[in-house]
């Protein structure tokens, strides 16, 4: 076979070999927050690609101002082919996601002239655990998506460098800056690009006048991106309302970081989402210099091992959007490493391949690879099937991070739902000793509190609840239903009058505006 028909092969077998261990995730609910971004978000249901790029709130019901517009359309065109059908949504993702595999190849091998390393990094790739949540996960879609037009553009810029022919190149050029753009549109990591592509010339080749123009335009590209954000008004990276300051973000993220380590080496524990906090300051203070030494032995690899120094960088700036300074409400989640995960394949990789540096342990080092993807196939199985059963992925959050307040709030829902009062009230009270200001938690005790007829300590949740989150529109539904029930129609009337609408609900706020308007006054 000559070396094309090798590779196209290759790709077919990657992209095939990533496709089988997500197919138990196949059928798997809406999840979290897909509740937001498709079930209870009204942008996607009458389509208008529009306002998808200039709309503040049209990436879900309660995340105002996040700019996501071709995600969001993703999700559109999906409610319109497949509506309730569910492993539609899911085979979108996992169509994306072999798509990234195939990419994950061509790049490496470009970058790094080694067929074999790129295989192998793209199969690590394309069945690691890590993948499990942004492919079974619907709303975590944007990670792929970036990610996918990130690496197409980064490809379609080494063909630029290396085409001999002008047009050719320019082709590849306005390609490559267009990609960029499109991943911009998907989520903010796509902004590192620029960075990568500056690394990858000063590290792989001398930059020329060529390169230097393109590179130019990239840069160029961010201030435009940043301010038409600022004049539509979408989103601000440093928000009034923070979780956390920065410096204390910057120290948390630190361990978080170290968590996706451990993860992508270790795939064991699996956890919807990552908490540290709150945390102490010898732990953060150590992961932080042993970031530092990483990243400085990168620094210094760059002029020894190139390629190694490269992936070691590139990971760091990839997580920098997610991982540094600006404060997200969720403090980490493994989904957040899937294109930065690429650097720890590789150099993964290339450590197994050194055991067959003189051509002397070639079976060994197969074996050593068989068995490594072996037991990330089974993983990734494993936890795709999970997915099938929510109760089951907050338990194993919880188990892992015991002071995660979501977790205990949404295993509890989950309880609930299921008849099971007892547990599902005690994973309320969990949640709120975590987080005594968890808006939904107290909205979802307050409700059992008042299918258990104890209405004045309900009251003080549903109360505090509306103090915290005004607009929480299903939690005045919760609390106006209970009041027009104890027969104070005129305070129900209030609190359901306070909105005009809630997404997702509408049966419940028409009902309960039907029942405050007819009950009697008294």
């Amino acid at each position: 076979m000559g070396k094309r028909t090798t590779r196209a092969v290759m790709i077919i077998a990657l992209m095939i070999l990533s496709v089988l261990p997500f197919l138990p995730g196949i059928d798997a609910p809406f999840f979290y927050d897909d509740f937001n971004t498709i079930v209870t978000n009204p942008a996607i249901r009458s389509p208008d690609l529009v306002s998808y790029f200039t709309h503040p709130e049209t990436f879900a019901a309660d995340r105002s101002r996040m700019f996501r517009p071709l995600t969001t359309a993703s999700l559109a065109l999906n409610y319109q082919w497949f509506g309730g059908r569910i492993q539609g949504w899911h085979l979108t993702n996992l169509f994306a996601h072999i798509l990234c595999v195939a990419m994950v190849f061509l790049v490496v091998d470009s970058l790094l002239g080694s067929t074999f390393l790129a295989f192998l990094t793209a199969l690590w790739f394309g069945i690691h655990p890590s993948r499990v949540v942004p492919v079974v996960y619907i709303s975590a879609r944007s990670e792929i998506f970036a990610s996918f037009f990130y690496l197409l553009s980064f490809y379609l810029f080494l063909l630029m460098r290396r085409s001999a022919q002008k047009y050719a190149g320019i082709l590849a050029g306005i390609l490559s800056l267009a990609c960029f753009w499109l991943g911009l549109t998907c989520k903010d990591i796509a902004i590192t690009l620029p960075a990568t592509l500056t690394l990858a010339v000063l590290v792989f080749q001398k930059p020329e006048r060529k390169t230097l123009f393109w590179l130019a335009l990239f840069w160029l590209s961010v201030p435009i991106y940043f301010l038409v954000r600022h004049r539509l008004n979408l989103y601000s990276f440093f928000p009034a309302a923070r979780p956390r300051p920065v410096f204390e973000n910057l120290l948390l993220q630190a361990r978080v970081v170290v968590y996706y380590i451990r993860w992508l080496f270790f795939p064991m524990h699996p956890s919807v989402e990552a908490q540290f906090s709150p945390l102490s300051t010898s732990v953060a203070a150590l992961c932080a210099i042993l970031l530092a030494a990483v990243l400085a032995i990168g620094v210094f690899l760059v002029f020894k091992r190139r390629a190694a120094g490269f992936f070691i960088c590139f990971f760091f700036i990839v997580l920098s959007p997610s991982s540094s300074l600006v404060p997200l409400v969720v403090e980490g989640s493994i989904s957040r490493a899937y294109l930065a995960g690429l650097s720890c394949f590789v150099l993964f990789a290339w450590l197994l391949l050194q055991v067959d540096a003189q051509g002397r342990n070639r079976i060994t080092a197969m074996i050593l690879a068989a068995v490594i993807s072996i037991c990330l196939f089974v993983f990734s199985i494993d936890w795709a099937g999970d997915w099938k059963n929510p109760g089951r992925l907050w338990s194993r959050t919880v188990m892992v991070f015991p002071r995660h307040s979501p977790g205990h709030d949404n295993l509890g829902l989950w309880l609930e739902r299921n008849g099971n009062f007892p547990q599902a009230e005690r994973e309320y009270v969990l949640a709120l000793i975590s987080d005594p200001e968890n808006a939904t938690a107290l909205d979802n005790y307050g409700r059992m509190l008042y299918r258990k007829d104890e209405f004045e300590l309900a009251e003080q949740f549903f109360k505090k609840s509306l103090e915290l989150k005004p607009w929480n529109c299903i939690a005045r539904i919760n609390y106006g239903q209970m009041l027009v029930s104890l027969g104070r129609v005129n305070e129900a009337r209030e609190i359901v009058g306070a909105i005009d609408f809630c997404p997702g609900y509408e049966q419940e706020f028409e009902e309960l505006k039907r029942r405050a308007g007819n009950s009697p006054t008294p």
